[in-house]
């Protein structure tokens, strides 16, 4: 599918935000471990292996498993023009109780509540993930941005010599370099508060979140229903 509509730049960029600001928190706040980007954090998880570090080792496969699992739900729901609303308005879920726990807490768990956060996080991202995926923008990812940098950067250079990537747009660049753009702010933007460990900063994706939601429900992609 190629970029149809400038509706999804209202959407994922967004949800670009979330995700970072998921990942700059669960890195800095529950033991070096990323909730999204689940390429780096099977290469922690490699690396606890390797080095017999058992806890930042389960910390990784907690993560893993959890975004499996809300990966695989959001498989489940039924295909639709709101299929991308429902999805994340189910993720909202997730994101609030993490807050909440974190805000009662006062900061972030040690020991095996830890792990409690973790798959909290891990399933709000796999939700998010699925939801994405099924949506279908060529050249997009909004939980990990590699797959989204490397398709820009590509069409553009192929573009020298007079080439380019099927099912590419100048829509597309532009809806590519905001998800990029989008990533990094939210990474600053967590990082600065609290050193990502205080209420405010879990409270960024959350608020983000809740922003999207309404936006993808009023403003569903006309063609969601056929990304399957």
């Amino acid at each position: 599918m190629a970029f149809p509509t400038p509706r999804r730049a209202v959407i994922l960029p967004g949800l670009a935000v979330v995700a970072a600001a998921t990942d700059v928190v669960s890195y800095l706040g529950l033991g070096h471990v990323f909730t999204g980007n689940m390429t780096g954090n099977t290469a922690l998880l490699g690396i606890g292996i390797a080095t017999g570090k058992a806890g930042a080792a389960l910390r990784s496969l907690c993560a893993l498993g959890a975004f499996v699992l809300g990966a695989f739900a959001s498989g489940l729901l039924p295909s639709g023009r709101r299929l991308l609303a429902s999805c994340l308005a189910i993720e909202l879920v997730p994101l609030a109780a993490w807050f909440g726990w974190w805000a009662a807490l006062g900061g972030p768990a040690h020991g095996a509540p830890r792990f409690g956060f973790i798959a909290l996080a891990g399933v709000a991202m796999g939700l998010q993930a699925g939801a994405v995926t099924r949506l279908g923008v060529s050249g997009v990812t909004t939980v990990f941005i590699t797959g989204t940098m490397t398709s820009l950067v590509v069409d553009l250079s192929t573009r020298l010599h007079g080439a380019r990537l099927r099912r590419q747009s100048r829509l597309g660049h532009v809806l590519q370099a905001l998800v990029l753009a989008s990533f990094l702010a939210g990474a600053v933007a967590t990082g600065f508060t609290s050193n990502g460990e205080g209420a405010g900063a879990v409270l960024i994706p959350l608020a983000m979140l809740a922003i999207v939601v309404p936006a993808a429900y009023v403003l569903p992609p006309e063609d969601e229903s056929a990304a399957d």
